[in-house]
């Protein structure tokens, strides 16, 4: 096969796992080929088995082949272990920067799963097809954000929302067992991910705008009582290294001293715009030294938000920075505006 032509089929590939209705005009666009170019490589990759026809609206979806491991931490689970025994050989194939970002994040999850989840059961779904790996590790623990809830009230006496406890997680460095964890495994995770989420007690923790992704569909039926589902994708194909995500938050001088905040997400109405959620926000990002504000899909912000944050907070913390990107041209005269009234 040419790498152009390989190059093709990864994208006509990538755009029918994103059920794109106009995948063969955007492949033909993007590559200046023939319909009839397009029309042959579907034949091609289906009588090679990589993809299939479905009964659904979309005529394709990609053939996947999924593999199960159920554990019981009874049996004194090590994360390494683990990873070495069942999922390595599954992932042999990739590329090494992509192999190692699985290390990375499975280890840091399925550690997350053994020691902080209160589990009596553990279950793992790999999904693997041409163009992507998909990990989910499920457990029947207490709940992360409930385990948070419980732990915010014993000692710090505060009774949270769980959405509440959800949000502590978009920084990086919260943690409810801060003896013996830094607190930045979902942070780097979730970043070095193409897609991740978390769901517990029907909340989600998710970076990007969540594409009508559940999670119910991961759960083998009669298998477990599944009280938080962590769930991770990555393109085979990525170019995504664990040291370049370290690198953009952190340094050998400062460590981990930058953190980036998707505004939308984080707060439940998507738009903040009292000062109590600025407060909970500057209180979040206390301890770094840069913080990037993400105002993708932010329709508005209040001005008692912006007045709160990016001023009062600003002059209290004068050593530190925070950029604002992805925001839209209203919010951004909006934020000017506050932030130049005298």
């Amino acid at each position: 096969m040419t790498k152009n032509k390989e190059t093709i089929i990864q994208y006509l590939l990538k755009q029918i796992h994103l059920k794109n209705a106009d995948y063969i005009k955007k492949t033909m666009e993007n590559f200046d080929v023939a319909s009839s170019t397009i029309y042959n490589y579907i034949a091609e990759l289906e009588s090679k088995n990589v993809i299939e026809k479905t009964n659904a609206d979309f005529k394709y979806q990609l053939v996947s082949e999924k593999t199960y491991f159920e554990y019981s931490t009874s049996d004194l689970l090590e994360e390494d272990r683990i990873f070495n025994k069942d999922i390595s050989p599954l992932l042999s194939h990739l590329d090494s920067n992509v192999f190692e970002a699985w290390r990375y994040a499975f280890t840091e999850m399925m550690n997350n799963a053994i020691e902080h989840s209160s589990a009596q059961n553990i279950y793992c779904r790999v999904v693997r097809n041409d163009i992507l790996t998909e990990i989910a590790i499920v457990d029947d623990g207490i709940g992360i954000f409930r385990n948070i809830q419980n732990y915010i009230k014993a000692t710090e006496g505060k009774e949270l929302e769980l959405s509440e406890c959800v949000a502590l997680l978009f920084a990086g460095k919260f943690t409810t067992a801060s003896e013996a964890h830094s607190g930045e495994g979902i942070f780097f995770t979730s970043h070095l991910m193409d897609e991740f989420f978390i769901r517990s007690d029907d909340m989600i923790f998710a970076r990007d705008n969540f594409r009508d992704r559940m999670g119910d569909s991961i759960i083998k039926p009669n298998i477990i009582n599944a009280r938080t589902i962590v769930c991770m994708s990555l393109y085979n194909k990525s170019r995504k290294t664990t040291e370049g995500v370290f690198y953009r938050f952190s340094d050998m001088e400062e460590g981990f001293f930058k953190t980036h905040i998707p505004v939308a997400q984080m707060f439940v109405n998507g738009s903040p715009i009292s000062r109590s959620e600025a407060r909970r926000l500057g209180e979040m990002v206390k301890d770094f030294k840069e913080v990037c504000l993400d105002f993708a899909n932010v329709e508005h912000v209040g001005q008692a938000f912006v007045h709160e944050l990016f001023v009062v907070w600003a002059k209290r913390n004068p050593d530190k920075t925070i950029i604002c990107e992805n925001t839209s041209e209203k919010v951004e005269n909006f934020i000017k505006r506050v932030c130049n009234t005298k």
